[in-house]
């Protein structure tokens, strides 16, 4: 039967037996039909109406054949839908088990259309039938223990006790780990992402010594302080390895949550049944400084300041090769110098370079006071005091470019750890001046409160910049306006929304109507859904800016979900919106969207780099950028590589931005188009014919391809692979710098120092060492610029004339005694003066000899030791050796701050000496005594009064 079925050149004979009136011939018709109904569809389909009616035939015994057939062949016409329906028809014979490509498919469509079915708002009867396909796929996913595939069912279609059995059916506390990182932040809904974090709780709490980290990191997530502090509190007065656990839960919870959530659990944390001791630090005093930031930030700086590589070649030779008089140049070098130093309290450049910075004039003195902030970030218990020289004394302001930079560092330095101190002395300056030049002050305090304030949600604070902003003032307006943005940091505030959103209709200062589209996108960051109707309503609108708005928020709303809603809406502004603006926003803000999967971008904005308009490329080039940040992906460098010869200067500013975010901390060995790319922007510095927008873009790259001392990464999500908000917001507010140069400082927010960092349970760090079985060169420092070596003047040879040379020979002839002697002695010089001649080059073969022989002598492992560098993608080749004396409470991860056991606690530690100053004002003077390093003191800029 099968040889004959095969042998069939036309199904025109049994498609007449449908018209047969026996079943038993209908029914021979129909399966000899479905045999064949992948190479016949063509022809079957002229007969479908026919098998429809055998189908609906309640009469007809052979109806589900009848219906898979239907299915088949609408399958293959592209009908999807029909195909399912029909396939749901067909009951049983539908077999899920066939690998096909046409039961594939329609289960496929099944689950899709069940998700959107149990998706949508409005409650839908969904057919039994199709709930029975999607159980028998579960059902068989589950036969197979193929969990990972029902998790993600599950999420997807909302089935939560679906979801509950997989985690309890295999591996739960992998699976749990695989929810958490990997999948939770993908759901579109809050609403789902609220009750799956609750079903992971519910889970954790199950086991009999449940993770208490993973705990409360869902607990942060369901915004719980209550139950989290009474976690760390039950720790705190266990045994010495929970209260291990405790610090290392608290150190986790300052880098995922935000600072609202952090400053709730320490005012609900007790200090019950905790008494002093010798006075050392009580445990919950110590969490408690963990979760304020100040141990994370003393860590950092330590290493920052310990470990600071910066090639101050690369700047003094920048910053005399750019014309300082210009303000675009005098802002170039600021950024340089402010990221090269990022965070490592060193401002030597500053102070050998004063001529130059004294030629800056208005908003130049602003951004290069400013930059202070960036340079000593993480100096919270010495902020005001570094900053005492430029802060306005008496409430009386001298020069207001100078003092607003000063009040926008004050905020950088406390970014994201705001004390009550610094918010209130921020809030005080907005009310405090008035006058001709309050507005410049305003400016300064509003972005340093918004810094400083960041995410903590306080309404007193909002309320302030609120009565900022409706003063109307383009300059002060704009600042509060992104100020509000900062401190209600993904709290989707309503009242707060709507009243931006009235106030941009109603102003006519568009630098405002910016900043406040700006401002809504940042409330609404990770809100996902809902801003969707929000975002509808700010597309309609004939005002750019506004739609500009929206932009923004889908950006922040759906930052590293790779939501293919959000990519579809961003593509479709890019292509078709008519104002520039609003395209290279959308285009950039798909690097935001991807940059949890950045091998995808490359492919995306390929074809939008080479567009027409530039602003579609420069954005396709920062989308890039971003999303690949770290990275050093090739198929993104092969990208902005020839962008950098772009013919819009703009264009080449932002190629070299994005070059510098992704070969950030490579070297050479890693990658070698490192020193390609850097010779790249050293000659557009030094083009004296070139465009001064492209050597300001030089100039930052350089600053930020050795950021931090060379210590530090653009971290959009943290550590433990959660999303970073602070350095996404800071991403966001550095891509405003097209419109406003000094808001290029929150890059600051996106450095994230590259650290082995283990602290003991005193929280001090121990001596310890890590091993990396992977080749040293590869994560080695880059070699500094050897600066060229001034050769001392060599000796002309004396010209002779030829007379001279006649008589010389004529004294020769006559001195025929000495000739033998002469020969002998020409000889001899003839000897020494031979020239060199080199080693002839090793074969191929010899080489590669060599470079094995090179590597059996033992170059592929080396140690790490604490408080050093520890690149993101060297991790993977860390080790914690064995029998070490100290081993790590968190096993999951070797970088960022980790807490250690002591295994043998009776030794004496070797521990690391700090080389920061308790007070870096008194201890100048006593630095030169002990020998420690020890940063140069405060001074005063050399600017005269704006007045």
């Amino acid at each position: 039967m099968t040889t004959q079925v095969e042998a069939l050149t036309s199904a025109t004979g049994l498609i007449s037996l449908l018209d047969e009136s026996e079943r038993e011939l209908q029914f021979y018709g129909l399966s000899q039909l479905n045999a064949v109904a992948d190479r016949f569809w063509a022809e079957i389909s002229d007969a479908i109406s026919r098998i429809e009616i055998l189908y609906e035939d309640e009469s007809f015994p052979h109806r589900e054949l009848a219906a898979l057939l239907a299915s088949k062949i609408y399958f293959y016409l592209g009908e999807f839908d029909d195909a399912l329906n029909f396939a749901l028809g067909a009951g049983k014979l539908f077999d899920l088990e066939d690998t096909s490509a046409y039961v594939q498919t329609v289960v496929n469509h099944a689950i899709d259309t069940y998700i959107a079915r149990r998706s949508a708002e409005d409650s839908q009867d969904i057919d039994s039938r199709l709930e029975a396909i999607v159980e028998r796929m579960f059902e068989r996913c589950f036969e197979m223990n193929e969990y990972l595939q029902v998790i993600g069912i599950a999420i997807e279609t909302r089935r939560l006790d679906v979801l509950e059995r997989a985690l309890a059916s295999g591996d739960t506390t992998n699976l749990l780990a695989y929810v958490q990182n990997e999948c939770v932040d993908l759901i579109s809904s809050i609403a789902v992402q609220e009750q799956v974090q609750e079903l992971l709780f519910k889970v954790h709490m199950q086991f009999d010594s449940p993770n208490y980290e993973a705990v409360c990191l869902c607990l942060s997530k369901l915004n719980n302080p209550q139950k989290t502090a009474e976690i760390l509190s039950m720790l705190v007065q266990q045994d010495q390895d929970k209260l291990l656990s405790a610090y290392q839960i608290a150190f986790d919870l300052n880098a995922n949550a935000t600072q609202e959530f952090t400053k709730a659990v320490v005012s609900e944390f007790s200090t019950t049944n905790d008494e002093a001791s010798d006075g050392e630090s009580l445990p919950v005093d110590r969490i408690k400084s963990i979760l304020s930031g100040d141990e994370t930030l003393k860590l950092h700086l330590e290493f920052l300041f310990r470990n600071n590589k910066t090639d101050m070649t690369i700047l003094n030779q920048t910053c005399k090769l750019l014309d300082s008089r210009l303000s675009l140049a005098h802002n170039a070098t600021t950024f340089a110098n402010a990221f090269m130093h990022a965070g490592t309290t060193v401002d030597n450049f500053l102070r050998d370079n004063l001529e130059w910075l004294s030629r800056a004039s208005s908003w130049s003195k602003f951004t290069a006071t400013a930059a202070l902030g960036v340079i000593h970030h993480g100096q919270v218990k010495h902020g005001f005091n570094l900053l005492q020289p430029y802060l306005p004394e008496d409430k009386t302001s001298v020069s207001p470019f100078s003092e607003g930079g000063a009040f926008f560092a004050l905020g950088l330095i406390h970014a994201r750890h705001g004390s009550e101190s610094v918010i209130s002395y921020l809030q005080d300056a907005l009310i405090s001046y008035q006058g001709q030049n309050a507005d410049i002050l305003q400016h300064g305090a509003c972005l340093g409160l918004g810094t400083a304030g960041m995410g903590s949600g306080n309404e007193d604070t909002s309320n302030s910049l609120m009565n900022v902003l409706f003063a109307d003032s383009a300059v002060s307006g704009e600042a509060a306006a992104l100020g509000l943005g900062l401190i209600m940091m993904g709290s989707n505030h309503e009242s707060t929304l709507m009243a931006m959103l009235d106030y941009a209709k109603e102003t006519k200062h568009e630098k405002i109507i910016r900043a406040l589209s700006v401002g809504m996108g940042l409330i609404m960051f990770g809100r996902k859904q809902q801003a969707d109707t929000l975002v509808a309503k700010l597309l309609d609108q004939e005002d750019p800016l506004l739609r500009l708005g929206a932009v923004h928020m889908i950006t922040m709303a759906y930052c590293g979900t790779g939501d293919n809603n959000a990519i579809r809406k961003l593509l479709h502004l890019a292509v078709s919106d008519v104002k520039d603006d609003v395209r290279r926003a959308a285009v950039t803000g798909l690097g935001f969207i991807l940059l949890r999967s950045p091998e995808q971008v490359p492919r995306m904005v390929e074809l939008l780099s080479e567009s027409f308009n530039p602003h579609v490329r420069v954005g396709a080039a920062l989308a890039l950028g971003i999303a690949c940040a770290g990275t050093g992906s090739k198929a993104a460098i092969s990208i902005l590589e020839p962008m950098l010869k772009d013919s819009v200067d703009f264009v080449v500013e932002g190629a070299s931005i994005a070059l510098a975010f992704i070969l950030i901390q490579r070297n050479e060995a890693y990658e070698p188009k490192v020193a390609e790319i850097r010779k790249r922007f050293a000659s557009i510095i030094e083009n004296k014919s070139g465009e001064g927008v492209a050597k300001f873009g030089a100039a930052v790259s350089q600053g930020i391809i050795d950021a931090g001392g060379r210590n530090v990464t653009i971290g959009l999500t943290t550590n433990d692979g959660q999303l970073n908000a602070p350095a996404c917001v800071g991403m966001l507010l550095f891509t405003q710098f097209w419109y406003w140069f000094p808001l290029a400082h929150f890059l600051a927010l996106s450095f994230q120092p590259t650290a082995l960092i283990a602290v003991n349970k005193d929280l001090k760090t121990p001596n310890l060492e890590v091993t990396c079985n992977s080749r040293k060169a590869l994560y080695a420092y880059p070699p500094n610029i050897e600066q060229p070596v001034a050769q001392a003047p060599t000796k002309v040879a004396t010209a002779v004339l030829s007379t001279t040379a006649k008589a010389r020979r004529a004294g020769k002839k006559m001195a025929g005694s000495e000739e033998p002697e002469l020969k002998k002695e020409d000889k001899g010089k003839s000897e020494d003066t031979r020239m060199d001649v080199d080693e002839p080059p090793l074969s191929s073969d010899s080489k590669s000899s060599g470079q094995r022989k090179n590597r059996k002598q033992g170059t592929d492992t080396f140690m790490v030791d604490n408080g050093t560098r520890l690149l993101p993608f060297q991790e993977r080749f860390m080790k914690w050796p064995s029998g070490a004396r100290y081993v790590p409470v968190k096993q999951s991860r070797i970088s960022g701050v980790l807490v250690v056991r002591d295994t043998t606690p009776g030794e004496p530690e070797d521990l690391i000496e700090s080389v920061l100053p308790d007070d870096p004002v008194e201890d100048e003077q006593g630095s030169a005594e002990d020998g420690t390093l020890q940063p140069p003191e405060p001074f005063e800029y050399p600017f005269d009064n704006d007045n």
